[in-house]
């Protein structure tokens, strides 16, 4: 029985913070603790297990001893600057956090955030307490950081600029209480399928009873506000076709994929699922059959939420810790809830090394980097936001609409809301549309046997906005 629509939650983690790339940019003072431990092993600077929005923001705030500080400079192009030296590079999170890495330094947290009654705010020349390590050393300790240069808190939404993504549902503003009968989830989809010929819809039995707001939860769409808006870049980036004329018109990697295909269930993990199938896949092409357990990152990872959400980033990052102590599927079954940490007694060892945004920092990639990634190195993951038709796709080439952006010939924006990860395999086209071949979390009986194509180099649904890769090798302790 299909469970998508009674079970499957959003993706990414929902910590009530908004700051976007030109509030991070300027000069600020890293706070560092005394080095908590060396090598692998747990450290939580005082985040729960996994992580969770209501203790977040209160997270290591009174245990915190700082011992050293660096000033740096955070520049648009993404560099990191120190005593007027390039130093290093640093991205944004999403729009929640950053991470700065320099000299032997990484160093990572969440932008600073207060809740009360009236909302959210977000200190975006703030951070919460976070987490350093040598990398010359692997000495781990806990962080911070603090803006010099003035700002003032920021409630959600208050950014100015253009929407991204628009919404053409027609049911968006209805309200959000209708309960969806099997008329109407029949009419929607003869709407559908009758208004284009490149996708089609199918009425899966699992929406009737449900409400527009359920409906909304379980396509991945998570709003901090109607009212969230962007701002413009000063130069245009965009895939010119001459750049992609080196590159095989189709290609992919699905024979390396194995044959399962997870079903979320009740649990918010597109985000471990795609990471853990990702890495997993390319292992298969180094000639190592493996199947990599997400359930291991909803249980123990203290950067993401569990099944409230996360970041595929923040797995990577999370995984590189483990000293190689990541385990199979086989040994850590896949549950749909959050369970207890375990540790594993295992012969083999994983180790996952180079975690990156593809591009080389959030909100830098494009179709094509994206496609050299997958061609040289193997599937990656790909993020965006769902429309309220996905829901109901059951084959062909997914498209909604055309982004703002693309359509008035602006700049790439340097934030897009996106709420579900999915592995992106390879890519192809058809009576001359391009598309993305992708693998999604919602079970077999979804979409073209639990996978789906989506229309390429339009940044459809932001899909071409945030992609994440990293590399993983055995270790060999013979």
């Amino acid at each position: 029985m299909l469970l998508l629509f009674l079970l499957v939650l959003s993706a990414h983690a929902d910590l009530p913070v908004h700051c976007v790339r030109h509030q991070i940019v300027g000069k600020w003072q890293l706070q560092f603790t005394e080095p908590q431990i060396t090598g692998s092993g747990p450290l939580t600077c005082g985040h729960n297990v996994p992580d969770n929005e209501r203790t977040s923001q209160f997270a290591g705030q009174n245990t915190f001893q700082q011992s050293f500080t660096h000033e740096v400079v955070l520049t648009a192009k993404n560099n990191v600057v120190l005593k007027k030296k390039l130093q290093g590079k640093w991205t944004m999170v999403y729009d929640e956090g950053f991470e700065v890495d320099f000299m032997h330094y990484k160093c990572f947290a969440f932008s600073k955030y207060k809740t009360n009654y009236s909302g959210a705010y977000s200190y975006c020349g703030e951070t919460l307490v976070g987490w350093y390590q040598n990398t010359k050393t692997n000495e781990r300790g806990c962080y911070r950081a603090q803006k010099i240069e003035k700002t003032h808190k920021v409630s959600e939404g208050a950014n100015n600029g253009h929407v991204v993504q628009p919404q053409f549902f027609q049911y968006q503003n209805a309200g959000m209480n209708k309960v969806w009968s099997r008329i109407d989830a029949l009419n929607f989809v003869e709407q559908i399928n009758r208004a284009q010929l490149q996708w089609k819809a199918k009425a899966y039995g699992e929406i009737i009873g449900l409400t527009t707001k359920q409906l909304n939860k379980y396509a991945g769409r998570k709003k901090h506000s109607s009212t969230i808006l962007l701002e413009k870049q000063k130069k245009k980036q965009q895939t010119l076709e001459y750049d992609l004329n080196h590159l095989p018109k189709e290609f992919s990697w699905e024979k390396y994929l194995g044959k399962k295909i997870y079903e979320q269930k009740g649990c918010g993990s597109c985000y471990t699922i795609s990471t853990m199938t990702m890495l997993s896949a390319r292992l298969k092409i180094k000639g190592l059959k493996a199947d990599l357990s997400p359930q291991q990152s909803i249980d123990c990872n203290y950067y993401n939420q569990g099944c409230d959400g996360g970041y595929p980033f923040l797995v990577e990052k999370y995984l590189t810790e483990l000293d190689g102590f990541i385990y199979e599927e086989k040994e850590y079954p896949y549950k749909g809830q959050v369970g207890e940490c375990k540790a594993i007694e295992r012969k083999k060892k994983y180790r996952v090394i180079n975690y990156r945004f593809i591009g080389g920092a959030y909100g830098k990639s494009n179709e094509l980097n994206i496609m050299e990634e997958i061609y040289n190195n193997g599937p990656v993951v790909l993020n965006f936001e769902p429309s309220f038709d996905f829901m109901f796709y059951v084959g062909g080439i997914f498209h909604s609409t055309t982004p703002d952006w693309i359509i008035n010939g602006l700049a790439k924006p340097e934030w897009e809301k996106v709420d579900h990860s999915v592995l992106c395999y390879g890519w192809g086209e058809e009576n001359g549309v391009k598309y993305w071949l992708l693998q999604n979390s919602w079970g077999k009986q979804w979409g073209e046997n639990g996978r789906f194509r989506m229309k390429r180099g339009q940044d459809e649904s932001s899909i071409e906005s945030m992609a994440e890769a990293a590399d993983i090798e055995i270790i060999d302790d013979s």
